[in-house]
This record gives structure tokens, C-alpha cells and sequence, in this order.
């Protein structure tokens, strides 16, 4: 071979090894070469990215008797493919995939990154387990949410065959004094039964979309867990079970809805006595508690609650009754009530039990506040002006004739028109005193048409305007308002709050 000839081929072969430099150099991964006496040779970028080391640091030491040897995933003896970690002189660590090849002269090594390919794993992991988490408690949810109406129909149905009995025995004996009495009784506990139930399913929804405005006002808790516990105080002689309280001697000042904090202890007595045996006691105590808190504390001496039902204790629908036979009856609404109205007044409401028959311990605790006022002397249910001439506005044939009935026994005069046009029409022909009108009336003149028409008609503009309705949300009330009632009342009311509200308007 010529002299030429051997140039040419020494250029050509300078070029494809400057060449291959490059492309190692340049590859998205580590390439690295190691010689027989396992000493590094080559190293391009992207190894000495993976392993943290400079090209200044590498060339320093390559020559180095003893430095620049290779880590231990490179050992010929791993050749093939395999998963390790690179460790970088500052700690960190580097999952990698290291592929072998053996030479003659030596092994060459290729290196790839798996750190993002590792996080997308770990991302897909974390996500598979969220969407598991999440299917989880969708279908506990479903669960709870079956079983919930399950216990709705039955809690709904029960009250309804006690009720219908009662009706029968008027029917058939309503002379009767003994049977009649009874029936009553029977018929106003199970409408109260029914009451709470709408009142609780109501108070869920209206807490959990944030439509529950509290009244906020200087309390005495003392005096406002006093008046709760007398009025239930009846409930708790009738089933045989003890109720005690234990006031401070002062004072025990909150801010707050006296209303809405009344009904967390009624909740709470509630609950206990479901769980409370005939012969037990349930004991309701009111103290300044550490940490600038007034503490409630309603214990019983109960069935207690089950380690794995306490910490679910709080939430809508949970039931400590499992049984099919519901003995003790309600939703699992009361105590999850009890927990955001006590939120809501800036407090905590925690329970404890020991176990199965070892009794229950609610405690409550609310912020202290500054020395509360006198509280409003209550008035007695009558109506004060008994020539009073109230029109009642009520599509509902049997809600409008049990009020008048109602209302006639306690002195009432009263006028019933069945939709908004007639009642509208009555009172232009007789003005009365007073107008009780529902809001959902059939025809084109609803409840709120109603009040707009007599608030526009300089005859009757001054009527006192009562709404009784079934739309009892804040935005009902709020709504009512505007369309000119004096006072908004939510179904079922009371007669003693209904009585209340015509002798406060009429003497206004």
C-alpha cells in the first residue's frame, strides 16, 4: 500500500473516531469505557451528569493511580441490563439503568437516567392510590347513603302506625276521656318525633351549604343549659332515667345563638337517653374549663359506644344502633348537627367511652365571652286580644281547618280562604286583624303575591302579615322579608310560638 494510500486511510479513520467522539459525547445517555486494568477511559457529558462529577474533576483524576474506579453496578460480572442507584459525592441518589457490554479491551458501559421516570411511577402510584382511596369512600359513602334511606323509611313509617291507631280509637271511642287522652299523647309524641327528624334533616343541609345564620348574642351558659334541661326534664321521667344537673354558682359567660345552643343540649340529652337503660342516669354538667373555655359535659351511664364507632361518632348518618330491630330510633343526624353548630360558635365537641356498657361522656367547649345580660322575661302562649279576627290563606284543606279549630278554642275569630286570589279578596271584603298565609298556594297569586298585593293596597297595607310555610331556609325567610311579612314561622310550628306571634303583631 502506498504512502498516500495509508494517509488517506489514517485521515479517514481519525475522522470516523472524531466522529464516534462526538456522538458519545453528545448522547442523551451516559456512555462510559472502562480498560481491562479497570481504570476509566472515556466518560462522555451525560455520565458525568448522572454520577455529579465535573469534566475537570474527571480529567484530574483519570491519571490518578487508584482514582476514577469504577462503582461497583459497573463490575463485569453484571453485564446485560439491571436497575441500580447511583450515589453523587453530595448524597443525592440516582436510579439508574445500567447495560454492559464486554470487550476485549475492556467494558463499555451505558448509562440512563430513571429519575423521571421513577417520579411519573411514583406520580402514577400515589395517583392509583388516591383514585382507590377515592372509589373507597365513594362506595362507603353509597353504602352509608343506602343504608341511610333505609333507616329514613323505617324511622318515618314508625311514627305513622301509631299515629293512624290513635286516629282509629277517636274515631271509634271519642267519648271515651281515658282512650282519648291517650291517643292525644301518643299522636303529639310521634309528631314531635316526626318534627325532629324534618328538623334535623333540614338543619344537615342548610349547616353543610353554609345557609345557617347564627344569631350571636352575651349568653349565660349556665341559665341556657338550665331551661334545656328542665324542658326535657318530663321525656326523662316518663323512660325511668335519672337526669342530673350541676351548675357553677356564677355565671358561666359565652357569646352566642341561645336558640341553637339550646338545641345542641336538647341533641345531646337526646341522645343519651336513647342509650340509657331504665334505672340509669344521665348527668349534665356546666363549668369554666382550662384555657379560657366554658366546658359542657353531658355523661351517661349508658350502653357506651364501640371503639370503632367513635371516630365516626360525628358525621351524618353514622348509627351506634345496628341492629334491624332500630329500638332506638333516629338518623344519625343529631350528634353530626351538634358538631357544626358548635363549630360554627367557634368550639369543639370530642367523645369518649370506655367500651360496650361502660356509659358515654360528651364534651363541649366554647369560647368564654364577656358577662352575658339579663334574660328577656318569657311570656305565657295566650292571645292577648281574644276578638281578634285572623285570616288564614291555606290551600291544604286539613292544615287549615285544625288551625282554625286551633285558634277558635283559644278566642280566635277566624276566616280560611283556600289560594291567594280568594284570601286577597276576603280581606278586601272584611279586613281582619292578622293574616296567617302559607307561601306555596296554587293559581298565579302565590304567598309572596299575596303580601306584595296588601302591602300595595292603602286599605290594608297596615295588616300584621305572618308567613306559615313549608320553605323555612334563611333565603325563605330572607325572601318573605322582602315581600312584606312581619314574621316567617316554618312547619310544623308550634301553637304556643304561633299564639306568640299573633299577640306580639296585634299589639304592635
Amino acid at each position: 500500500m502506498s504512502l498516500l494510500a495509508q494517509q488517506l486511510r489514517l485521515s479517514a479513520i481519525e475522522a470516523e473516531v472524531s466522529r464516534f467522539q462526538r456522538f458519545a459525547n453528545d448522547a442523551p445517555i451516559g456512555i462510559l469505557f472502562i480498560s481491562r486494568d479497570a481504570t476509566v477511559q472515556f466518560a462522555n457529558d451525560e455520565y458525568l451528569r448522572i454520577v455529579g462529577r465535573s469534566r475537570a474533576e474527571f480529567e484530574a483524576e483519570r491519571f490518578r493511580v487508584g482514582a476514577a474506579r469504577p462503582p461497583e453496578w459497573l463490575h463485569p460480572e453484571l453485564a446485560g441490563r439491571h436497575e441500580s442507584e447511583c450515589v453523587r459525592p453530595d448524597g443525592t441518589r440516582v436510579p439508574i439503568l445500567v447495560g454492559l457490554s464486554i470487550q476485549q479491551d475492556g467494558v463499555a458501559a451505558f448509562v440512563v437516567d430513571l429519575t423521571s421516570e421513577k417520579a411519573a411511577e411514583r406520580a402514577r402510584q400515589e395517583s392509583e392510590e388516591r383514585l382507590r382511596a377515592i372509589a373507597e369512600q365513594l362506595a362507603e359513602a353509597d353504602r352509608r347513603k343506602d343504608e341511610f334511606f333505609r333507616i329514613l323509611s323505617h324511622e318515618l313509617r314508625n311514627p305513622l302506625a301509631p299515629i293512624r291507631n290513635a286516629l282509629h280509637l277517636l274515631g271509634r271511642a271519642p267519648d271515651d276521656p281515658v282512650r282519648s287522652a291517650r291517643a292525644r299523647a301518643v299522636m303529639e309524641r310521634q309528631i314531635g318525633h316526626l318534627s325532629r327528624i324534618v328538623d334535623d334533616l333540614l338543619d344537615v343541609s342548610r349547616i353543610t351549604h353554609g345557609r345557617i345564620q347564627l344569631r350571636r348574642e352575651p349568653l349565660d351558659l349556665a341559665r341556657v343549659v338550665h331551661d334545656a334541661v328542665e324542658d326535657h326534664r318530663a321525656g326523662f321521667d316518663a323512660i325511668g332515667v335519672a337526669l342530673v344537673l350541676q351548675l357553677p354558682p356564677g355565671p358561666v359567660a359565652v357569646e352566642g345563638d341561645e336558640t341553637r345552643i339550646a338545641q345542641v343540649v336538647g341533641n345531646l340529652l337526646a341522645n343519651s337517653a336513647k342509650f340509657t337503660p331504665r334505672g340509669g342516669a344521665v348527668t349534665v354538667r356546666v363549668e369554666e374549663g382550662p384555657g379560657r373555655a366554658a366546658l359542657l359535659q353531658v355523661c351517661d351511664t349508658g350502653e357506651g359506644i364501640e371503639a370503632d364507632v367513635l371516630p365516626r361518632l360525628f358525621e351524618p348518618f353514622s348509627q351506634a344502633d345496628r341492629s334491624l330491630a332500630r329500638s332506638r330510633g333516629g338518623l344519625g343526624l343529631g350528634l353530626s348537627v351538634v358538631k357544626r353548630l358548635v363549630e360554627l360558635h367557634g368550639g369543639t365537641v370530642a367523645a369518649t367511652s370506655a367500651g360496650k356498657g361502660a356509659g358515654t361522656e360528651v364534651a363541649v367547649r366554647l369560647p368564654l365571652a364577656a358577662a352575658p345580660r339579663a334574660p328577656a322575661p318569657r311570656e305565657a302562649p295566650g292571645v292577648a286580644a281574644c276578638a281578634a279576627h285572623v285570616l288564614i290563606v291555606e290551600d291544604n284543606a286539613d292544615a287549615a281547618e285544625t288551625l282554625r279549630d286551633a285558634l277558635e278554642l283559644e278566642g280566635v275569630v277566624v276566616t280560611v280562604a283556600p289560594d291567594g286570589e280568594a284570601g286577597l279578596a276576603a280581606a278586601r271584603r272584611r279586613p281582619p286583624d292578622l293574616v296567617i298565609c302559607d307561601i306555596g298556594l296554587p293559581g298565579e297569586l302565590d304567598g309572596y303575591g299575596v303580601a306584595r298585593a296588601v302591602r300595595a293596597d292603602p286599605a290594608l297595607r297596615h295588616l300584621p302579615l305572618v308567613a306559615l310555610t313549608g320553605y323555612a331556609g334563611p333565603e325563605d325567610r330572607a325572601r318573605a322579608r322582602e315581600a312584606g311579612f312581619d314574621q316567617h314561622l316554618g312547619k310544623p310550628t308550634s301553637l304556643g310560638d304561633l299564639l306568640g306571634a299573633i299577640r306580639s303583631l296585634i299589639r304592635a
